[in-house]
Formats: structure tokens, sequence, C-alpha cells
């Protein structure tokens, strides 16, 4: 049979060179994964590799860990031809499929639609009562495959990109609000106010829950880890109402610590509070320019953030792209 489960670790070498050829789009160039986003997936994997035995032992002992890189490998023609992966979003029953990927001369063959329903299959199997997946908006083929498959598109989002030259100025916090630097591993304060504005309709698909926030102990051991063997370096930074200290905005940002690859920042923001949003990404992008120079930055900013993308269109980022959201419901 074609399609076979992953098999790790002997198929991350697997992974890592097919990953490259199955994220170009001949008829739609804008879409191609560039190279320096490329080399920063291919060293995540790369370093998923170098710490396999440690996460063996991690799954064995945090059941949410079992499930975080799952997927299969459509083969052809003797070789690996297309891939995706899905995972379970923290210690909840929802699920995401992400990196639904198929070489150019493959496509249109129906491969993808096995791969995903394969997915599919596996999260039900295994308590799914959500499932959500992101699509380039205007990659039609794509989408119809999705909503045939029983996806709703419930929300969007702007890929959004800053040069690796830009210059960013200073812009001061809002009288009344303050902003600092949050520990990583304290989810409370960002779980509440994700809860607080994030639209009920996204909520249907994907509900706020504790445990997409709240990190078992064991997981808190191994990020560190994690981190040090892909190259990376998180941040968060939140925004504080001065009156009583109210979170209403945060930061995430994740910085290279070695060559190659993008930076990234995402956000969250009380709508009632996006006069701080111009100082926070300008604040973010600061941060990140000085850990990282040199470096291009990512974000994708949800549809409903839409203070947001205009303070970072204004700071100096560009449009790529939009994605669609798309999500299934489990009965």
């Amino acid at each position: 049979m074609p399609l076979r489960p992953f098999k790790l670790p002997a198929d991350l070498p697997v992974i890592i060179d097919l990953i490259p050829p199955t994220f170009q789009y001949p008829e739609n160039e804008e879409w191609n994964v560039q190279a320096d986003e490329m080399e920063g997936m291919v060293d995540t994997f790369k370093g998923v590799r170098r710490i396999w035995p440690l996460l063996r032992l991690i799954k064995l002992i945090s059941p949410p860990m079992r499930d975080v890189l799952r997927g299969y490998i459509w083969e052809e023609d003797g070789k690996p031809v297309g891939l995706t992966n899905i995972m379970r979003q923290g210690a909840t029953d929802r699920w995401y499929i992400g990196n639904v990927a198929v070489l150019p001369d493959y496509r249109r063959r129906g491969i993808a639609r096995k791969l995903v329903e394969a997915c599919v299959q596996y999260a039900r199997e295994h308590g799914a009562k959500g499932i959500t997946l992101d699509v380039v908006s205007g990659n039609l083929p794509a989408y119809t495959l999705y909503e045939q498959l029983g996806f709703d598109h419930y929300s969007s989002q702007s890929e959004l990109m800053y040069e690796a030259d830009g210059q960013v100025g200073e812009m001061p916090m809002p009288e009344g609000y303050e902003i600092r630097l949050m520990p990583m591993f304290d989810w409370k304060p960002r779980y509440e106010l994700s809860k607080r504005v994030i639209p009920e309709a996204v909520q249907k698909y994907t509900p706020v829950e504790e445990g997409r926030f709240r990190q078992p102990l064991v997981v808190r051991w191994l990020m560190p880890i994690f981190w040090r063997a892909t190259g990376t370096r998180p941040a968060a930074f939140g925004v504080f109402r001065a009156a009583d200290q109210q979170l209403v905005a945060t930061a995430l940002i994740t910085v290279r610590t070695r060559a190659g690859g993008t930076c990234n920042v995402s956000f969250i923001l009380d709508p009632a509070h996006a006069v701080v949003a111009p100082a926070l990404v300008r604040h973010a992008l600061r941060e990140i320019q000085q850990a990282s120079p040199g470096r291009r930055i990512e974000s994708a900013i949800p549809d409903y953030y839409g203070e947001v993308i205009a303070a970072a269109l204004e700071a100096g980022f560009t449009r790529r792209w939009d994605h669609c959201t798309m999500g299934m419901l489990v009965e």
C-alpha cells in the first residue's frame, strides 16, 4: 500500500529530504517557501533527530507528548512523494493537520486527499472532537478538497514578513500601560486573556482550554533542550494596564540562535486596548533585531486582530498572502 504512517526516528531523514521540493509551487511561485524559511524547517527536524532518544523517553512519561509528531507518507514509483503530519493540541481533544505536501509532478492524483483522510481517521480513533488546518487563500484545489472532506472556513489570517534590513524606530507605550518580560511558562494570564478576546466563532473549532496553555512539568523540563537542539530561543512580553495590572496584550517572539532560518512573532490583543498595538509591534521587532540581527521576521496574524495587522504594516511588515483556517467538528 502506498500510504504508510511515519516510522520514527527512521523516517526523519526522509522527511528532511522531502520537505524542500514539496513546498514549491511552479504555478504560483509567490507561495514557494523561501530558502531561509526552509533552513529553519529542516533545522527543526534535524534537532528532533538529535534528541530523539530523550523524546522517546518523555513520550512514555507524558501521554500528551505521544501525539506530537504523527503523520503519513505516500510512496509511489519506489520513492516518497508526499507527506502530512497531525498533532494533538496540548492536553486537549483538538488536533491540527499541517504540512500537506506533495511533489509537484505527483499533484492532482488524489494523494493529498488520501493523506488528509488518514490524518482525520487517526484523530477520530484517538478521541478528537475537532480538527483544524490552514490553506493559502487562492489555493482553490486544496480549499475545495478540504471542503469536500467536511472542513469549514471559520477564520483567516494574514501572513506578514519584515525584511532583514528593516529599521524600526522606538515608540513608547501609551500612558497608563507598561510592557515587561513574562516567564515563558506563566500560562494562566495568557490563557485568561485568550479566553476573553478570541471570538466565539473561532472557539467553536479551537476552544481556549487550559490544556493548550498549561505545560506538564516534564515538557517544561524538555523545552530548553529542544530549543537548544533546534537553534531557537523564545521570549514572551506582556502589556499590562498600570491601574490594575491586567494583562491586555502579548507578543511571543522566537529568535534564531545560529545561522539560517527566520524569526517569528505572534500576538494576542484585547481590542478594548487597541491603542497599545503600534508600540507592542515595534517593541517586538526591536527585541528580535537585537537578539538575532540580519534575519527576516514572520508573523501570521488572525483577521480578528485587525489593529495588530494595521500596526504591523505601518511598522514596515509587508503582506505575503492570506491563510484560510478551516475546521471540522467530530461527532
